[in-house]
């Protein structure tokens, strides 16, 4: 490996990421892109096991309680092969 060679992330660990990201700043407003960035990042994620029906895919936060809600449906289809 050479000293300037970048390292692709997992799609899982930048949702990961951005789910903290999220979490720790719940206290502040969070921006509609970081929500639709976050949604995006759920679904590739997802998407890699599970056949999911993007255009229908919800995910809100509400602030009293924090609560972070992801709504994410599957289509009905024969499972993938992982």
């Amino acid at each position: 490996m050479g000293w300037f060679e970048l390292r692709k992330k997992k799609s899982s660990t930048i949702a990961k990421d951005r789910l903290k990201l999220l979490l720790v700043s719940e206290r502040l407003d969070c921006s509609p892109t970081t929500m639709i960035m976050l949604k995006n990042d759920l679904i590739k994620t997802i998407s890699k096991y599970m056949t999911v029906e993007e255009d229908q895919v919800t995910v809100s936060i509400s602030y009293s309680p924090s609560i972070l809600t992801a709504q994410i449906p599957f289509a009905e289809s024969h499972p993938m092969n992982y």
